[in-house]
């Protein structure tokens, strides 16, 4: 990213107080420097771009340096947010007492120096902060060895080294776990949902060797332990499809998380997760009536945190009153919520992650099918297929499924027959990485002569249904499915339903 991009970023992700507070640190230079022209340039244009910036500049300030005033600004920009990071996040505080300890003991006040670093040890004790732990032992006894252990007896002495040990232990262990649980994302980020008993067999593996780590290691008291051995299990069985024993697992993590809020992460990303892992299991589960509780929770989440999390989760928190409506094929309430969040969310969906951006506009372009509006549904998929940070992503094939769906309702036949050519050679490439779903959805848009009479379209679907019920009946299809319900669309094609009422008994036939 370009530096003058990196401060239209900075300053759009700023609130009124962060705002005001730099407004205050630059005060003395206002209407004298350069970067201050670049400041009022960004701030007053609503659509600024480093091109138009850069004229602007120039003509205000014709023998400036634009390439320096945007550095010099930058520089400015995150100062001032590190200040204000001050009091507000801990592990910021402690960072800066151990610097604040090593300038003091360099100036000989070493009194004041210890008197700082136990401080900080203590904090980071209670904080369970082993790095920050390590690094200020290390100081200490570092500083105690040159000045020959004043007043400090052998036990005193074993006593820190112990905690150092103690220490780098905690360490390898949290690094070890942590190890296995970003294996387990990373396959569930570029693999997909497990699709066959083989990649289930993969997993396992994954399963007892982190089963072995935790149980070599002293997780109950230690947040952080605890924490990556629940989360690692809670997403393992996500990912096996055991949804009703992930929502357990969900659950208990909250109650850890709500019982150890002064561990929390700034922002709290890790909660964030847990969140999402219990919405999305009682959404699985079909349970929508305990949604708005955590909801919630996610609402609060979204009042206290950084603009750019603040965004990530709204999107979410988006996503989740949605899901009931439009697995219910409600699409009018659907869009109701969308006009609600046009400020909030669309308006600053550049902001959003690749991931939770793509998502946003997959859903979007599902309630647009609903709602008929077929040509709105084609520019927002369009939108979602241009993002190359997803190119090789499992929800890529989804995407790209959903807008053949486009196609076909928009009688675009030799673009389906082009589109389908190329994903059936991936699906073909990766058979173990498919689901029958997909090869189903491929199938019937490029199935011609469909049946004209009713009473034909009646037994072509009842010839049919047997397929679409073992879909449901297997957990690893289901993992697609929970997405959206791809056979009720479908089955409104061949009987000429809506799919609105499809969606519904599609619903109650899973309540039976």
């Amino acid at each position: 990213m370009k530096r003058v991009d990196s401060v239209i970023s900075l300053i759009y992700s700023l609130s009124k107080a962060e705002k005001k507070h730099f407004s205050l640190l630059v005060v003395k230079d206002r209407d004298e420097k350069d970067y201050l022209v670049i400041y009022d340039i960004i701030t007053k244009s609503k659509q600024p771009n480093g091109n138009t910036i850069k004229e602007e500049f120039y003509k205000r300030r014709p023998n400036g340096s634009f390439e320096v005033s945007i550095q010099y600004l930058y520089e400015k920009l995150t100062d001032a947010l590190l200040i204000l990071r001050k009091k507000k996040d801990i592990c910021y505080d402690l960072f800066n007492n151990l610097c604040k300890a090593r300038m003091l003991y360099e100036r000989s006040l070493f009194e004041e120096c210890f008197e700082i670093l136990s401080d900080t040890i203590e904090q980071a004790q209670y904080y369970e902060n082993n790095e920050v732990l390590i690094i200020a032992l290390k100081l200490e006894l570092e500083y105690l060895l040159r000045l020959n252990f004043p007043g400090m007896t052998e036990k005193e002495l074993f006593h820190k080294h112990f905690m150092q040990n103690e220490a780098l232990k905690k360490i390898r262990k949290i690094t070890e776990q942590s190890s296995l649980h970003n294996l387990l994302k990373y396959r569930l980020a570029h693999i997909g949902s497990i699709r066959t008993a083989q990649q289930k067999q993969d997993m396992n593996d994954l399963m007892v060797n982190e089963l072995y780590i935790a149980a070599s290691s002293e997780t109950e008291g230690n947040f952080e332990l605890t924490r990556n051995h629940k989360l690692f299990q809670a997403n393992y069985l996500m990912m096996t499809g055991n949804y009703k024993a992930a929502l357990n697992s969900y659950k208990e993590l909250d109650l850890l998380f709500e019982k150890n809020q002064q561990f929390w992460s700034n922002p709290p990303i890790y909660y964030l997760s847990v969140l999402e892992g219990v919405l999305s299991s009682l959404r699985f589960v079909g349970n929508y009536e305990e949604m708005p509780y955590f909801l919630e929770k996610l609402k609060k989440l979204i009042t206290t945190t950084s603009f750019e999390f603040k965004v990530n989760a709204t999107c979410l928190l988006f996503q989740y009153e949605l899901f009931p409506s439009l697995d219910k094929g409600n699409f009018l309430e659907c869009t109701k919520l969308m006009n609600l969040y046009h400020e909030p969310l669309y308006d600053k969906e550049v902001w959003l992650s690749p991931i939770r951006k793509s998502e946003l506009l997959l859903y979007t372009t599902l309630i647009h099918i609903g709602n008929q509006d077929y040509k709105a549904a084609k520019k927002h998929i369009s939108n979602a297929i241009i993002d190359h940070n997803i190119k090789y992503l499992p929800l890529m094939r989804t995407i790209r499924l959903v807008r053949l769906i486009v196609y076909y309702e928009m009688q675009e036949y030799d673009l389906i027959r082009h589109e389908s050519r190329s994903i059936s050679r991936g699906l073909s490439s990766s058979k173990e990485q498919s689901f029958k779903t997909e090869h189903l959805i491929l199938w019937f848009l490029n199935k011609k002569n469909l049946p004209i009479l009713r009473n034909e379209r009646e037994l072509f679907w009842e010839k049919l249904t047997p397929e679409i019920e073992h879909l449901f009946d297997d957990k690893f299809e289901n993992q697609l499915l929970r997405i959206f319900d791809f056979t009720a669309w479908i089955e409104s094609k061949i009987l000429k339903k809506n799919l609105t009422e499809t969606l519904q008994q599609h619903i109650n036939a899973k309540k039976l």
